[in-house]
């Protein structure tokens, strides 16, 4: 599959422009709806505000993955430094996941998509899955196993810089000695203990440090399912694993309002568009595939272009 087939390259350099005002409007949206949420909460708690709030939160966790993910692109801001800084820090720290690890960990999967190499590939080679088994991995989601199962792996080989199985982030091959595993602990997570320690810290002084605890919550019950939809979503049950054409390994996904707003923060639903050319901005992703579209880009491929995430959950457990 060609690009140029469908886009000129006037027009894919005008796709890749970022700017500073969508990328920093796209973080001051996450994080009002993360502390609106949180405020209503502490302020009115009740069964219900607790239930919108860990629906909430655990969307804008995944909100903040998607703009992590973006910033790892330098894609995000037209500005590189906003691009590293704040998607380190307000990013990528606030969900245990440091920008300089991830960048590195994505471009392979760029490159080896699909592959043994893929570090992502044992999120999605399972599927499809049968009902049963889809029921017991949606069971271990709510119930915090897998939630509690990725936190740990993310502090212990993540932020560590150790060789291990990262869940969600893949299997950590890279051996590193000891003395820079101490640099790499030391680092990750001192950014860890001023990030997590100044939101405890707001919390505390406010009277309110349930907030903080909710957050936690989120991550370990409710987030878990979120992005496994969101992987499966992308490359999960389709026609191959590993392929020259981008269409037979990942998936767009046309979301409603509320698919959006639970599984599809920042565009990440045009995940064909951002594999065909993935220094895109997400904010971008929208015209570039109503261009791709209208020039047959899906006329032939079907499977890589679904309607609705109950679509993508059906598929996810048709075997």
């Amino acid at each position: 599959m060609k690009l140029d087939s469908y886009l000129t390259k006037q027009e894919q350099q005008e796709l890749r422009q970022g700017s500073n005002f969508r990328g920093m409007m796209g973080f001051v949206t996450t994080w009002g709806l993360i502390v609106g949420v949180s405020a209503l909460f502490a302020l009115y708690p009740n069964v219900f505000t607790l239930i919108l709030a860990l629906v909430v939160l655990a969307n804008r966790q995944l909100a903040l993955g998607i703009l992590l993910h973006d910033c790892s692109h330098r894609s995000w801001f037209r500005s590189q430094w906003l691009n590293d800084q704040l998607g380190h820090w307000l990013a990528g720290a606030p969900v245990l996941v440091p920008l300089p690890f991830y960048r590195k960990y994505h471009f392979i999967h760029h490159v080896k998509t699909g592959t043994d190499d893929d570090p992502d590939v044992g999120n999605i080679r399972s599927y499809p899955v049968t009902k049963t088994s889809m029921r017991r991995k949606i069971f271990r989601d709510f119930t915090g196993q897998s939630g509690l199962k990725n936190a740990l792996a993310l502090l212990l080989y993540v932020n560590t810089g150790r060789p291990g199985n990262a869940v969600s982030m893949g299997v950590q091959t890279r051996q590193a000695d000891k003395a820079e595993v101490r640099r790499t602990t030391l680092r990750n997570f001192s950014h860890l203990l001023l990030v997590h320690g100044g939101f405890l810290g707001l919390c505390v002084a406010l009277g309110h440090w349930e907030v903080y605890l909710l957050w936690w919550v989120a991550y370990i019950f409710t987030y878990p399912f979120i992005i496994r939809v969101r992987q499966v979503a992308e490359h999960g049950a389709m026609p191959a694993l590993s392929s020259d054409d981008v269409r037979d390994t990942t998936r767009t996904t046309l979301a409603r309002w509320w698919e959006r707003l639970l599984f599809a923060p920042h565009y990440v639903n045009y995940h064909c568009e951002h594999h065909a050319l993935p220094t895109v901005p997400g904010y971008n992703l929208p015209r570039m595939h109503q261009m791709l579209r209208e020039r047959g880009f899906y006329q032939d491929k079907p499977e890589a272009l679904v309607v609705g995430y109950p679509e993508i959950i059906r598929k996810a457990a048709s075997a």
